[in-house]
């Protein structure tokens, strides 16, 4: 008689490291895919976390399991989305590859999630972050986000020699793993002269040859955003990025363009840029003609 694999999952792995195992095996499966690094990583952090909280092996884990975890107070529904989607796409390979015979998240309903909106710094607040006394490398990292529209993970990955001066161009990895080359702002051009020109700027202080992560990005920033007084609890690192975005949009620079600055897949994720202004909305006001009120 054949053993299924969940049963030669349970007689060789102890329940304490099952999920590791089984983990492994997820990961091999998406990298077979050429899914993003970061992609695998997010997910793997994702599906522990829920095990820890459920208290449960991924593998014994049922659909109401699953709901009570989704259902849990203080989270993001964009978050509760990304947790579903990791948890919808383990359980499919679970089946797949034989370690489960029934998919307990196929029952899960999709996550209902407002539209997104931009949550842009504005430029007095971003002057605040730059003169707030912060050190030279914090300053570069504010400005490679609000002048390049980089997320964290792109900053904290830029080296001197992603820097083409002559061309007036910047590489960088997008989503995905892509390298993409984007036209240089001339403050970052400036920049450049006054950071290494071979190797990262933001070299990570154990003395490997790698960058600092991306969460250290958003610590360091999150600091000075804390030391220029700016407590709006909506502003996050990422909101360079939306203040990149949005003051094209304001500009008139044309949407796709603007696609493909910040490196967006879709057209759909720069509309978030095109919302009118409270500014523009006052200046269609009073763009209307003055009449005089009869006496």
């Amino acid at each position: 008689m054949s053993v299924s694999a969940v049963e030669r999952a349970q007689f060789r792995w102890h329940a304490a490291d099952m999920n590791d195992a089984i983990l492994d095996a997820f990961a091999i499966y998406q990298r077979s895919q050429r899914l993003a690094l970061t992609t695998i990583k997010n997910r793997r952090h994702l599906l522990d976390g829920f095990s820890r909280r459920a208290s449960l092996p991924l593998l014994q884990a049922t659909t109401q399991d699953l709901r009570a975890d989704l259902a849990r107070e203080g989270v993001e529904p964009g978050t509760i989305r990304t947790e579903r989607g990791a948890l919808q796409a383990f359980y499919r390979f679970a089946v797949e590859d034989g370690y489960l015979t029934v998919d307990p998240s196929a029952a899960l309903k999709p996550v209902r999630v407002p539209k997104n909106v931009a949550r842009p710094f504005s430029v007095a607040q971003i002057e605040a972050l730059l003169s707030s006394g912060v050190r030279r490398r914090t300053r570069a990292m504010i400005l490679l986000g609000y002048y390049q529209g980089f997320r964290v993970s792109q900053i904290a990955r830029v080296r001197g020699d992603d820097v083409d001066l002559l061309s007036g161009r910047l590489r960088t990895v997008a989503k995905g793993d892509k390298v993409r080359w984007v036209p240089l702002h001339p403050v970052i051009a400036e920049l450049a002269l006054d950071m290494p020109r071979v190797g990262w700027w933001f070299p990570a202080r154990d003395g490997s040859d790698t960058p600092i992560q991306g969460a250290s990005v958003t610590d360091i920033i999150s600091k000075a955003k804390r030391r220029a007084g700016i407590t709006d609890p909506k502003l996050t690192p990422h909101s360079l990025r939306h203040s990149c975005g949005t003051e094209l949009g304001e500009a008139g620079v044309d949407l796709r363009v603007i696609q493909e600055i910040l490196l967006h897949e879709t057209i759909q994720s720069t509309e978030i840029y095109t919302a009118v202004s409270e500014r523009r909305k006052r200046d269609g006001v009073e763009a209307l003609p003055t009449l005089r009120l009869a006496a």
